[in-house]
């Protein structure tokens, strides 16, 4: 028997899969994106309402810190398996 994943979201709130796919589908899931070990990381928040979620999905500091390793930038989840990649510790570019 395979072992799941632990998903959480940003702030270490657990979360479960089915939470993430209404989230996703109520475009109420946020990634956020930041600089780390190499990669860029994201980490999935999820907000109370889609308005709230689009106005965090636009958030950009990208250019605007002194270091890189301060940015950090948003999009709304695009599909269920991103955002549970990302509460998985898992969604990773290099």
């Amino acid at each position: 028997m395979a072992m799941q994943q632990a998903l959480y979201l940003a702030d270490g709130t657990p979360v479960d899969k089915d939470t993430i796919r209404r989230a996703v589908a109520k475009r109420q899931a946020v990634i956020r994106w930041a600089h780390g070990n190499w990669h860029n990381i994201a980490s999935l928040y999820i907000y109370d309402d889609a308005e709230t979620a689009a106005y965090e999905a636009g958030r950009n500091t990208v250019g605007q810190c002194y270091s890189m390793w301060e940015e950090s930038w948003s999009e709304l989840a695009s599909t269920v398996g991103q955002a549970i990649r990302a509460a998985a510790g898992l969604l990773k570019v290099s």
